[in-house]
């Protein structure tokens, strides 16, 4: 069995409200995700994390998405979410799982397949999307003002990437590394550095420049003109 966890536990403090919930072209942002993931034929279930005041709003869902078999609270940060998520599908015996950002709804049916594909081709324990950064990268040090730095190098571009969601883990491994992670205090941005930091094998394969995370409320413009290119915004 393969399920979907995605963490969608956020209160947008610095956005204005729950991204998760903002609309486009009149669909809730957390649509999008939930329609790919249940369309697709390599996912069995699906667990949604969402704030604890939004649990409702989550179960109603479960009628437009058959595959979404669990709605749970999240916690203060994302691994801790995430967390929640791994714990409540453990009931469902799964054997891989898929992280996704409930915040990036730019995702294709594509994407699922080539990841489940590398997983098993790699024999890796999990596999990442990445894209190499398009501008030079620096490295700063000590702060000056607000936003501005003293420079201390330039970075190797050929040995970057930036990371996206999805990912795609051995399920017992990556709720292995949460739970190391939560005995030792650590805490991370991404899953995948979990299994990096316990000695596991992870993999990137190409990602896509239009899978763009909303951290702003310019995002929504921009990812409603490459839904639009895919193909996957409602009709008007």
């Amino acid at each position: 069995m393969r399920v979907a966890v995605i963490p969608a536990a956020g209160i947008g403090r610095r956005f204005g409200g729950k991204k998760q919930f903002f609309k486009i072209g009149g669909r809730e942002i957390i649509e999008f995700p939930l329609r790919v993931f249940n369309k697709s034929e390599l996912i069995d279930g699906i667990v949604l994390v969402l704030p604890e005041e939004d649990l409702r709003r989550g179960e109603e869902l479960k009628g437009k998405f058959p595959k979404l078999l669990k709605v749970v609270p999240g916690g203060k940060e994302r691994q801790s979410s995430v967390y929640k998520g791994l714990t409540a599908a453990k009931e469902l015996s799964p054997k891989e799982v898929i992280v996704h950002d409930g915040v990036r709804p730019v995702v294709e049916l594509a994407t699922v397949n080539d990841m489940v594909i590398a997983l098993s081709d790699y024999g890796a324990d999990g596999v990442i999307l990445g894209v190499k950064p398009k501008e030079t990268v620096k490295e700063v040090g000590a702060p000056l003002e607000p936003g501005d730095f003293f420079v201390e190098r330039t970075l190797n571009r050929d040995k970057l990437i930036l990371v996206q969601t999805p990912q795609l883990f051995k399920f017992e491994v990556l709720l292995e590394c949460h739970e190391r992670a939560l005995r030792e205090e650590l805490f991370v941005t991404d899953d995948s550095a979990l299994l990096e930091r316990y000695g596991y094998t992870v993999v990137s394969i190409p990602g896509d420049y239009r899978n763009v995370k909303i951290t702003t409320p310019e995002d929504l413009k921009v990812a409603e003109l490459f839904l639009k290119e895919i193909g996957t915004l409602p009709e008007p």
